[in-house]
């Protein structure tokens, strides 16, 4: 074999080892990295998204506290028993004889379910012979409660002579329900 053959051959040879390794191990190796980088942009587009998920929930999060706490605030609490002593005694006006003569607090009946059986309702009852703005008072006194009571009735009555002789006392009976959750229902919700 001449000097010029046995250059051919080794030229093929060669050739034909940068085919060969071109083929198995070079186009696959491309072909495997084009793909784990189309799979790598495909993530990082999920990973976006989750990062505005993730922003999204702590944002509704955020949200949802800001509501609870608007709730809580502008909506009166309902608890878990009448307390009708706490009740009198944050509506009692002082009985002094000239303008509040009298007063008394009466729970009248029996406790009634209120709604979806959730809630019971008992019935107060409040007399008092006393002014108008006395008799105002207590319903005003009502309405700045922090827990859910609801005024039911109101009755005054005023003779003549009370107004002639200058006292202006009237005789007021205002009915109160005392709203509570039903122990059985706490927790239930």
């Amino acid at each position: 074999m001449s000097r010029r053959n046995l250059e051919q051959v080794a030229f093929c040879a060669v050739l034909l080892l940068v085919i060969c390794v071109t083929a198995f191990f070079t186009w696959p190796n491309y072909a495997r990295a084009h793909q784990l980088a189309e799979e790598s942009s495909v993530l990082d587009a999920k990973i976006g998204h989750l990062v505005d998920a993730e922003s999204e929930v702590d944002q509704r999060r955020s949200g949802l506290a800001r509501l609870r706490a608007e709730r809580d605030q502008a909506c009166l609490g309902v608890p878990t028993h009448p307390d009708v002593a706490n009740l009198m005694k944050h509506l009692s006006i002082g009985v002094n004889g000239d303008t509040v003569i009298d007063q008394t607090f009466t729970v009248r009946g029996t406790p009634d379910t209120a709604g979806n059986d959730r809630f019971e309702v008992l019935p107060l009852v409040v007399e008092m012979d006393t002014t108008f703005e006395h008799a105002f008072d207590l319903i005003r006194r009502v309405e700045q409660l922090d827990r859910l009571v609801r005024v039911r009735s109101v009755q005054m009555e005023g003779s003549r002579q009370s107004f002639e002789h200058g006292s202006g006392t009237i005789q007021a009976s205002v009915g109160l329900d005392v709203v509570y959750e039903r122990s059985e229902t706490k927790g239930a919700r």
